[in-house]
């Protein structure tokens, strides 16, 4: 298994995050790329035998890195393709901890409560913790979770305010 610059794989990174993700969590593609050119983030294709199993996305600080898209090809998930895929991210960045966000998970009465559960669980399944840190970006309730509870909003903040930009960052995180 193998992450490849995810520039040299748009049409199925393409396909993949337009499937895998709800209109309004997207960013353009475009915007995507551009931060991982000024190296403010890092954009994987993963392989496996030559195979495209999925996408990895992460913004990185210097001692933080956020897993910002993870998804797997629908026909090769369930297949434990994810947990290979979260610890060849934690050995590429083992000088760093890693945060997500999810869903929140308190919020008993969404939709997709369950799917939310079900993928706490495989977090947790894989060593990440629940931080107890709530972000309302761009609208959508999140909770973080990190390989390290020292993990702190401020440092996640941080982290999201270099990387979008003060204007951008004030429309995504209203009263931040």
């Amino acid at each position: 298994m193998e992450f490849r610059n995810a520039k040299n794989y748009e049409k199925q990174i393409s396909s993949l995050y337009n499937e895998a993700f709800p209109q309004c969590e997207k960013l353009s593609l475009k915007f995507l790329f551009d931060r991982a050119v000024e190296g403010k983030a890092a954009f994987y294709a993963v392989f496996d035998d030559g195979v495209f199993v999925g996408l990895v996305y992460v913004i990185l600080m210097q001692k933080l890195v956020c897993l910002y898209y993870f998804a797997v090809v629908k026909d090769k998930r369930n297949c434990g393709y994810g947990k290979k895929i979260l610890d060849l991210l934690k050995k590429k960045y083992a000088d760093r901890a890693i945060v997500l966000l999810l869903e929140d998970t308190a919020d008993v009465t969404a939709d997709n409560y369950e799917q939310r559960i079900r993928r706490l669980h495989f977090y947790e399944a894989n060593k990440y913790k629940q931080l107890h840190i709530n972000i309302n970006e761009a609208g959508v309730d999140y909770e973080l979770l990190g390989t390290e509870s020292t993990i702190t909003r401020k440092a996640y903040m941080l982290m999201l305010k270099n990387y979008f930009g003060t204007e951008l960052f004030r429309v995504m995180y209203k009263g931040e």
